[in-house]
């Protein structure tokens, strides 16, 4: 649903779209995933949950000049309590908030799901999604923009350690019912910081620069094999004559060190 279309329908949510663009959030309990074409309805949802206490980062405004467009978008997401991820047509065909989302899950941070129209997930997304809870801005954004709130705060009031991200952050507040039991951690198929590792990720980093990090901790913690390693990794390049090549180094790399 275009963002103009959600201001017609509830002009009293349009109050919270202005937010000013000098001010730099030196910290934030939320990030925002959105798509570039759903900016004004991002905003919106920035000035409504900062309106009621709850800090955010948004890259349209936090992102300074001069800055790295990645390395922000990493460190933001590190120092973030929860993700508030802006679901729409628009950022179901996105590469870039695929990769967030991942970095998000590699983290461990909770994702929260703001649908903007009645559209499904499907490929990537269906899998990032599959267990969560989302919350419809439809056909009341009043309504929905609550439903965050609610669901947000929940997420900020546990204790670090208490969140399973893949149980639907969030569920609490919509459903009342409670989170599942966090899963069991798995065996790290690379280990982070090993001669193996920083090999792969020299070779990640130079098709999709510093976010190649977290990409690789994700994966070493769901692959079931080395080759099942290479080909998540393979994943994020986009070009498949450079996918190809990069999966072909990744593996002798990996066959070296071994």
């Amino acid at each position: 649903m275009a963002a103009n279309t959600i201001d017609a329908n509830h002009s009293r949510a349009s109050v919270y779209c202005e937010i000013p663009m000098v001010r730099v959030m030196t910290a934030h309990d939320i990030f925002i995933c959105f798509s570039s074409k759903d900016e004004a309805t991002a905003r919106q949802v920035v000035s409504f949950l900062e309106g009621h206490g709850v800090k955010c980062w948004i890259s349209a405004r936090d992102v300074e000049p001069g800055q790295n467009y990645q390395e922000s978008i990493v460190q933001a997401l590190e120092s973030a309590k929860a993700i508030v991820f802006l679901f729409s047509e628009n950022s179901s065909k996105s590469g870039e908030i695929k990769k967030e989302l991942s970095l998000g899950a590699g983290e461990s941070i909770a994702v929260i799901p703001l649908r903007l129209s009645p559209v499904l997930p499907s490929g990537a997304l269906r899998y990032e999604l599959a267990t969560r809870q989302w919350i419809d801005a439809f056909p009341n954004l009043e309504d929905g923009l609550g439903k965050l709130l609610n669901a947000v705060k929940d997420v900020l009031r546990r204790p670090p350690g208490a969140l399973d991200p893949s149980a639907g952050p969030g569920s609490a507040a919509i459903n009342g019912s409670a989170p599942s039991p966090a899963p069991a951690t798995r065996t790290q198929i690379v280990s982070p910081g090993s001669d193996e590792f920083e090999a792969v990720r020299g070779l990640l980093a130079r098709h999709i620069g510093p976010i190649a990090k977290v990409l690789m901790q994700k994966a070493a913690s769901d692959a079931r094999s080395l080759d099942d390693f290479c080909e998540r990794l393979g994943t994020h390049v986009q070009a498949p004559k450079d996918r190809a090549a990069f999966i072909q180094a990744a593996r002798a790399k990996l066959a070296a060190k071994s």
